[in-house]
């Protein structure tokens, strides 16, 4: 209620009590209410406007606060990535990068990993497979394929003429997408692809194959090569190029263990680097 009103209210009260002002008359029944009515209105909309007002700011804070946390989240990622990428190019060899790779600890999946499975083979091969990240068991065992999905892997690998990891004048190198089991993040941070991105792009550049086999989506997706094999088809199979090297991609071992059917789109892409391989053999 504000001073004027007060004032009012005061005068009716003071005729109320001097008699002036008979309640029991219609006409100031009616004068009474309209003053009580008309100051409960107002203060209901005095109210309604207070609240609104303080909605509308809760709004604008929670705004600001969301773009400052989102504005800080990017800087946190351009950050991690930076650092990433440091570590990477800081590599000089596969030892010294494999290093960086198991000391850099902000990997969101390094949560649910026992132990990093890193490159095995021959890192002077000319032929690089770059496989799945690993299951439990190949953590365990530190294999890339273990069981079923190895004596598959196995088989692709002696059908192209190479020679498998178990033998000791193996021709091949084999490096995970992932050192670790992934783990999708539940919030908005950076993805551990993204943040693998720089560390997998240096392997290929110091082991520099003169072949690249992908197996399964996950490293071509990490690359930022999704579906870039689509654009050359030949004679039923599709070949691509990443740093100038032939490249192809060929369907996971459990994809190929679980639906067969899948296996003749890996030959048909197998078929097209074992041609190169054999030219690159002749000379």
């Amino acid at each position: 209620m504000d001073y004027l009103k007060k004032t009012i209210f005061a005068t009716i009260w003071d005729y109320e009590q001097a008699g002036v002002l008979n309640p029991a008359i219609d006409r100031d029944i009616l004068l009474l209410t309209n003053f009580f009515k008309s100051n409960s209105i107002q203060s209901s909309k005095k109210k309604i406007n207070q609240n609104l007002e303080y909605q509308i700011d809760k709004k604008i804070e929670n705004q600001k606060k969301h773009l400052s946390d989102k504005t800080n989240q990017n800087l946190m990622d351009n950050g991690l990535i930076l650092e990433v990428e440091n570590l990477a190019n800081s590599s000089k060899d596969i030892p010294s990068l494999e290093n960086n790779i198991t000391n850099f600890k902000k990997f969101h999946s390094l949560k649910g990993s026992n132990k990093l499975l890193l490159g095995a083979g021959n890192s002077k091969s000319k032929t690089l497979f770059i496989s799945e990240p690993p299951s439990y068991e190949e953590e365990l065992q530190q294999k890339p394929y273990v069981e079923e999905s190895n004596e598959l892997f196995e088989k692709i690998i002696e059908s192209m003429g190479l020679i498998p990891l178990n033998k000791n004048n193996c021709n091949i190198f084999v490096i995970p997408a992932t050192p670790f089991r992934f783990v999708k993040n539940t919030d908005d941070k950076i993805s551990d692809l993204e943040l693998m991105r720089p560390f997998l792009k240096k392997y290929i550049e110091l082991i520099s194959p003169k072949f690249l086999i992908f197996i399964s989506k996950i490293p071509a997706s990490i690359l930022g090569l999704t579906d870039f094999l689509k654009f050359d088809s030949i004679n039923g199979g599709f070949i691509g190029e990443y740093l100038g090297i032939p490249t192809v991609e060929i369907e996971g071992m459990k994809s190929m263990i679980n639906d067969p059917e899948k296996k003749r789109n890996t030959w048909n892409n197998l078929k097209l680097i074992i041609q190169l391989i054999n030219k690159e053999n002749e000379h």
